[in-house]
């Protein structure tokens, strides 16, 4: 089974999205794929952020309380 990878331009919508439930969270720098379940690490100007690729696929389509989640995945340096 082939996965999608997303990059930064994926990244930074959700981000965007997130944004609106922690308006803390810092500017995408890079990520990492971790080979296990495939989650996204996400390296951000103050800390780090954890992102299933399904989150990716459509920020349009995630409810209010996933993005709300997201945020409180977010860890500050």
């Amino acid at each position: 089974m082939k996965t999608t990878q997303y990059g930064g331009p994926e990244i930074d919508r959700l981000l965007n999205a997130v944004r609106n439930y922690d308006n803390t969270i810092g500017t995408y720098q890079q990520h990492l794929i971790l080979p296990d379940d495939g989650t996204y690490v996400v390296k951000l100007t103050n800390g780090i952020l954890h992102i299933y690729p399904e989150e990716l696929k459509d920020k349009l389509a995630i409810p209010k309380e996933r993005l709300k989640d997201i945020a409180a995945r977010f860890r500050e340096k």
